[in-house]
């Protein structure tokens, strides 16, 4: 390893540790395919999957595997015709199996900054589907993490992609 993929591993694992104090468990992937090696056996076949708007699902190619697996129900919202139907697709997003997100940022400190323009990704985060899925960028570098559900009793788990 080199001194800045060894920074890079050591600041991961601080977030890691920082994360598991808020409900959340993280690991670490060395690349994107390591990344969708660990998330997408985490995802049952046959489940529900919505998402928010984020370019770091398509760049890291979770998307992709996802819709190309056909082994999932996808809510997307970008099909919705009208607002009556965008609205219907929201709120089934609210009773997916999973959503998938970005996150603006996280701190040192494990804590996630979401600014969000319609509200779907944090009322999602806060309260809803059954396992949150959060992709993020760490220091130029792909971090994914699962939110701990307390009240549906689910694990959460952070993954950080270097």
């Amino acid at each position: 390893m080199s001194f800045v993929t060894d920074a890079f591993a050591l600041k991961a694992k601080s977030i890691i540790k920082n994360l598991e104090k808020r409900n959340m468990e993280g690991f670490y992937c060395e690349n994107s395919q390591a990344l969708l090696d660990t998330i997408l056996p985490m995802i049952e076949n046959n489940s529900s999957i919505a998402w928010g708007g984020s370019q770091t699902l398509n760049e890291c190619g979770l998307m992709d595997a996802l819709q190309q697996s056909g082994s999932y129900t996808m809510i997307d919202r970008t099909t919705a015709k009208s607002p009556e139907e965008a609205r219907q697709i929201f709120a089934k997003s609210v009773l997916a199996d999973y959503y998938l997100m970005s996150t603006n940022a996280i701190t040192l400190d494990g804590e996630l900054i979401n600014i969000d323009g319609n509200g779907n990704r944090v009322a999602c985060l806060i309260q809803g589907p059954k396992q949150v899925f959060i992709i993020a960028y760490v220091v130029l570098r792909l971090c994914f993490i699962r939110k701990l559900n307390l009240m549906q009793d689910v694990a959460g788990q952070v993954f950080i992609n270097l």
